[in-house]
């Protein structure tokens, strides 16, 4: 173990010597210039790691859980080799009840990994709609309506989700049992980003919607004007119209008279006149209009000659306009190439200027945040094995392979279908919490108050911050000034608010062989 350290100088930069009695925190960047703001996280007696960010993400959280997870499995005992390594070896001639195994293993970690994204999203969207989450901003005054709207609750969070933190207490039990445990490990998450997740991020809700309700009344008090004055010129125009009937009925009466006038004497004319003469002349259009000739039968393949160079011009990009002018028929050729350029150039314009960009930075987004992610689970595996390989923490024991079970201390509120409430354990399982909060120096005994001897085996944990400080050590001053405010007739609204244990209804279960 102390040879690995000396084999890779570049993995170990940003370690320090550890005290005896506190473990170092570690940082991805290794600078102290936030340690005034992370003084808390650095007096903790279990193995910390500090991330360099504001919070922690869900995403973030997801992974570091289930990496704490896999390293639990192996230094327990549970799995032969690593889940990473386990994942990527072939089945071979092995045992097929030992395949078996392995397969049902490896789909229920699959099956966590999906499902802790939803659940840290749940989860913060259940820390930001507690009352906590009003009495925290400055900004915001709580009324009856607000109250009883739920838009106007989402509202309110939108606006001060990004102050909001929270923690998160994760917990492994191996055994059949919680209380026939043979092993726990705790997670805390420290610095968990709180949020109404579905909200909108890029302005709040309330101006949207203020800014909305005053442009429909003004669009509504335009329509009224703009209705009375449509009533008053239709009363105009029908009354012009009227007198303009009368006069064009007048006239058109003229004119029939007229045209009948002209069409007698055009007949009596032709009567009178002398006999045509038999030489050809070319006819008329009306001629042809009325009596088709079956000379001009012929003439209908035309039209479909020209039908393939209209198609062509409608659909070929680009295409000459002087070209266009010959081949497109006189009607089409007016009304098809003015709307081709404009769809040509509202297109390129509005599109691709957008969205490469946009594909591009989700790309680059995405890249970074795996890129992250895979250098906290590096952290965190680094953080464990300097601080485990010192003695101050005992995770590597031989334990039978055994049931793995997950639980999740989250408020009434928080809904997740693979989690079910399980109200029966919050007594033992805070019980547990409160004895590893002693140990690992985030909270203090009260005075005179001799210390609660944990049952069972011994607890071990981790302990994920960021660089935003401590949500943990600040909430204790927020819940004495939550109680002060909080008055006779409230206690049902902080119903949903409790926090009790919540359990995965998942399968983990080991297995030694090979």
């Amino acid at each position: 173990m102390a040879a690995a350290p000396a084999s890779t100088p570049a993995a170990t930069k940003a370690v320090a010597p550890q005290p005896s009695k506190s473990f170092q925190v570690y940082n991805e960047d290794a600078g102290q210039q936030h340690l005034e703001r992370t003084g808390f996280l650095a007096k903790l007696k279990v193995p910390t790691v500090v991330l360099e960010t504001p919070s922690v993400s869900h995403t973030m959280a997801a992974a570091l859980s289930l990496s704490l997870l896999n390293h639990t499995l192996f230094l327990k005992n549970q799995v032969p080799f690593p889940v990473a390594q386990l994942s990527r070896m072939p089945g071979g001639k092995s045992n097929p009840k030992v395949a078996k195994k392995r397969e049902e293993l490896l789909a229920n970690l699959d099956t966590l990994a999906s499902h802790l994204q939803t659940t840290f999203v749940a989860l913060s969207t259940a820390h930001a709609r507690c009352k906590s989450a009003y009495t925290q901003s400055p900004s915001f005054s709580r009324t009856t309506d607000e109250n009883e709207d739920p838009e106007g609750e989402l509202r309110h969070v939108t606006s001060v989700k990004e102050g909001r933190r929270g923690t998160a207490h994760l917990m492994f039990v191996l055994g059949t049992s919680v209380g026939a445990a043979r092993a726990r490990i705790l997670l805390t998450i420290d610095g968990l980003e709180v949020k109404v997740w579905g909200a909108r991020a890029d302005d709040p809700a309330s101006q949207s919607k203020e800014n909305s309700t005053k442009s429909e009344d003004e669009d509504s008090d335009e329509e009224d004007s703009d209705s009375g004055k449509e009533d008053s010129d239709s009363d105009a125009e029908s009354d012009e119209s009227e007198t303009g009937s009368d006069e064009d009925g007048s006239e058109a009466e003229d004119n029939t008279s007229g045209d009948e006038d002209t069409v007698e004497d055009e007949e009596s004319d032709s009567e009178s006149g002398p006999p045509s003469s038999r030489s050809p002349t070319p006819e008329s259009p009306l001629a042809r209009s009325r009596a088709p000739s079956p000379e001009s039968i012929p003439s209908t393949p035309v039209l479909p000659r020209s039908l393939p160079a209209q198609q062509a011009f409608t659909f070929s990009h680009p295409l000459p306009s002087a070209a266009a002018a010959i081949r497109a028929p006189e009607p089409l050729s007016v009304s098809a190439p003015p709307r081709l350029p404009l769809l040509q150039t509202q297109s390129p314009q509005a599109r691709p200027s957008a969205s490469p960009n946009a594909a591009q930075s989700n790309q680059v987004s995405h890249a970074e945040e795996q890129q992250a992610l895979r250098a906290a689970e590096r952290l965190l595996s680094r953080t464990l094995i300097n601080a485990w390989a010192d003695g101050e923490g005992d995770m590597a024991t031989e334990l039978a392979p055994t049931q793995t079970h997950i639980y999740l201390r989250a408020p009434r509120r928080f809904v997740h279908p693979a989690w079910a409430a399980r109200q029966n354990l919050t007594r033992s399982l805070d019980g547990v919490l409160d004895a590893f909060l002693e140990d690992a120096g985030a909270v203090s005994a009260p005075a005179g108050a001799k210390k609660a001897k944990s049952r069972g085996v011994r607890t071990e944990g981790a302990w994920i911050g960021c660089r935003g400080g401590s949500a943990f050590a600040d909430k204790p001053t927020r819940s004495v000034a939550e109680g002060e405010e909080t008055g006779p007739g409230e206690s049902e609204e902080d119903e949903g608010d409790e926090e009790i244990w919540w359990a995965w209804e998942g399968k983990i279960v080991g297995f030694a062989d090979w």
